[in-house]
């Protein structure tokens, strides 16, 4: 790219806030993040970056890029009062400690230093205001009688005040907490839209409204409005709570973390957050911190079916293989009719091979009146249901029924896709695949646009990629064995092969190196940095921290496997990092790869991109040329493997695997399905059986079906041309 002349860097820069405030934030930093590199002394660049990520609740993003416009522009009031904000906003101790250190160093006033340094040390739960149509008293005792329970009283005489005196943001936000408490859910919301329409910045309206859209099943709207009330109160543990609740939901735990942690910092008892939290520890398998969470949790009140099946999670996770069966039987004892119970029971037995015994959990249940699509979906992809099973009818009738939920509805619809399958009888299969994708993906859209420019930002950030460094820098005493890929690309088997071998443990899905590298790589980006500045240092410190982070949560193993999906992003920083370490990608002919994605449900957040045939030719169109800029770089650092061959020749495919891997020869490799693991995966049956080809071509049922795919995927690498 040329330089930029001084007539350029405003129109770019005028550009970026015009993207911002047409609704476009992510444009708008990708925008601002070139300029940033091009004119890394303009304090205005980062201030507005800054400013983009607080209101997106990202506090602590914003905390970093105005330290760096106070470096840049110390003498500028209105830079200081942004960064006093986002350190208030964040909450967190050092943040704020390097902040005031900083602070002093600036160029302010002694009165205006003062009074940012105020604003830091500010917890703002809630909006200081008066209301001109009520007294302070009038207000305190509504507010008494929402807190002692009398909901009626409360929502009369709020009524009344706002008839005889008027309306204001304060009545009708406690009317609103008095009609929700009372179950008038729509008047509810109207009297929570009138107090934010006579005032959009009241922060205690929002934090109702929010709640109350996530609670009702809002969930997108809900998230704007808690985002807006975390800008005007950002310690307010209503907004928090449910954020993090909202964020957990949605399968963005390290989010919810973030949220959880600083209402737990404020009151340390919180029972839901503390259940919340602990079911994001879990989801990011973070075993020690769900299990000091859940235990603290029964420490206050007494353990229920749920919490002790959480438990049971958290011990599986540690490998504590009679603390899992413990709870989880504890669990089935104290709440046997808990959907949660049942379903976290069936999962973990499963996970193990025990089928049979997931099977009867399941019918079991549905025997005594529990019910959910999650089940018969279970059920249906546990094992293959007879012809003549009674539970089919059942499952056909449940759908016939216009009242089913849409989330019951797309569970049901994946197990009823399972039974037609096993029956031969494609053309159901299709209408029930077809409805529950079309459900998932309009509860859980894919931002296609964000994937291609995280491609094009980490591209850029690797300009100058220096092959030679690989084995000079990093940690060198790792050696994991990264196998990644598509989804259903065949990664659990060949994690399987490689954890047969007497020197390898399976690890799993880890998911520990990608959110570590791009932590490394965002903090070198915003000083304006690439990968050439990416320090021995900074290098090092990413491989000891993910060796650290391994040895947490699979202990004593000499070599492990990690199956992380995402690690083909993430090669390079990967080889710099952890220079033995070994990268397997795995490929597949992208016509059965994508239809074995599309017909699968998974984890709510993740892989968002596999209920449409748009949205899965593209994630591969971009997987290939992750590969093809990867083999450009260091062609010799990654190791490609054909799904299709090593089905068809797996002794010479896996001896091969096996050399790339610095492994000796040994036959368990090809008995893999007689390796005794658990398997977390949706391949967790296919991993017991032997080799088999019979998954080859499967496609070819739905062709009529799949045109849009088939068409989007002509051209494209790796597609054959039959």
């Amino acid at each position: 790219m040329l330089p930029l002349n001084a007539n350029q860097i405003p129109v770019m820069f005028n550009r970026a806030i015009g993207l911002a405030r047409a609704g476009k934030p992510r444009e708008a930093l990708d925008l601002l993040g070139q300029l940033s590199k091009m004119a890394p002394k303009r304090a205005e660049i980062p201030f507005h970056m800054a400013q983009i990520h607080l209101q997106a609740g990202r506090a602590k993003d914003a905390c970093d890029l105005l330290a760096r416009a106070a470096n840049l522009a110390p003498a500028e009031l209105k830079v200081w009062q942004a960064y006093a904000t986002a350190v208030a906003a964040h909450g967190d101790a050092q943040t704020k400690h390097d902040a005031k250190a900083l602070l002093k160093t600036s160029k302010l006033a002694h009165r205006d230093r003062k009074a940012v340094a105020r604003t830091m040390d500010a917890v703002q739960t809630s909006t200081a205001r008066v209301s001109a149509n009520a007294s302070t008293a009038e207000i305190n005792a509504l507010v008494a009688r929402i807190n002692a329970g009398r909901m009626a009283e409360a929502e009369a005489q709020a009524r009344q005040l706002i008839a005889t005196r008027g309306k204001s943001e304060i009545l009708s936000t406690i009317h609103g907490a008095a009609l929700a408490s009372l179950g008038r859910l729509d008047e509810a919301e109207a009297a929570f839209r009138t107090a934010l329409k006579i005032d959009p910045d009241y922060g205690e309206a929002a934090a109702q409204l929010g709640q109350l859209l996530r609670a009702t099943g809002h969930k997108r709207e809900a998230k704007e409005v808690l985002l807006h009330a975390r800008r005007l109160i950002p310690q307010n543990p209503i907004v928090l709570g449910n954020l993090g609740t909202l964020y957990h939901d949605q399968g963005a735990p390290r989010e919810a973390l973030e949220c959880l942690d600083l209402v737990l910092k404020q009151d340390p008892d919180n029972q839901l957050a503390l259940l919340t939290r602990a079911q994001a520890h879990l989801t990011l398998e973070n075993a020690a911190q769900a299990i000091s969470d859940l235990d603290h949790l029964e420490r206050l009140t007494p353990a229920t079916g749920e919490t002790l099946a959480l438990g049971a999670v958290a011990r599986k996770l540690a490998g504590d293989a009679d603390g899992t069966g413990d709870r989880i039987d504890a669990a089935l004892t104290k709440d046997p009719d808990n959907l949660r119970v049942i379903t976290i029971a069936a999962n973990l037995l499963q996970q193990d091979g025990q089928m049979d015994a997931a099977d009867t959990i399941l019918r079991d249940a549905l025997a005594r009146g529990v019910r959910s699509g999650a089940m018969y979906r279970m059920i249906a992809q546990g094992k293959k249901l007879a012809p003549d099973d009674p539970l089919i009818a059942e499952m056909e009738a449940l759908w016939s029924r216009d009242d089913l939920p849409e989330d019951g509805r797309m569970d049901l619809g994946y197990g009823l896709l399972k039974v037609m399958e096993d029956a031969g009888d494609y053309e159901k299969a299709w209408k029930y695949l077809s409805r529950s994708n079309k459900i998932m993906a309009r509860l859980h859209p894919y931002d296609r646009a964000k994937a291609q420019s995280d491609f094009d930002r980490l591209r850029a950030f690797l300009d100058g990629f220096d092959e030679a460094r690989i084995g000079t820098v990093g940690y060198q005493e790792n050696q994991t064995i990264f196998v990644t890929g598509m989804p259903r690309s065949g990664t659990t088997l060949v994690e399987q092969i490689l954890a047969s071998h007497s020197t390898i443990t399976g690890g799993d899905e880890l998911g520990i190196l990608h959110p570590m590298a791009f932590q490394a790589v965002a903090h070198t980006d915003r000083e304006g940095g690439t990968v050439a500045d990416m320090t021995a240092d900074q290098l090092e410190k990413l491989g000891r921290d993910y060796q650290a982070a391994i040895d947490i949560r699979v202990p004593q193993a000499k070599r492990i496997t990690d199956k992380t999906i995402s690690t083909y992003q993430i090669a390079p920083l990967a080889w710099l990092a952890l220079p033995n370490a070994k990268i397997v990608a795995l490929r597949r002919d992208p016509r059965d790869n994508l239809w074995s994605i599309f017909k699968n449900r998974f984890v709510t957040g993740l892989h968002l991109y596999s209920y449409t045939q748009a949205d899965l030719v593209d994630t591969y169109r971009l997987y290939t040329e992750y590969l093809a800029l990867w083999r450009q770089m260091a062609p010799d650092r990654i190791y490609e493997i054909e799904y299709e061959a090593l089905v068809a020749d797996p002794e010479t495919e896996v001896r091969k695997l096996l050399d790339f891997c610095g492994l000796a020869w040994e036959d368990a490799c090809l008995d893999f399905h007689k390796t005794d693991r658990s398997v977390k995966t949706l391949s967790l049956a296919q991993v017991r059986q032997p080799l088999y080809s019979s998954s080859i071509g499967k496609w070819r049922r739905y062709e009529g079906h799949l045109t849009e795919m088939l068409d989007g995927l002509k051209g494209l690498d790796g597609v054959p041309e039959d």
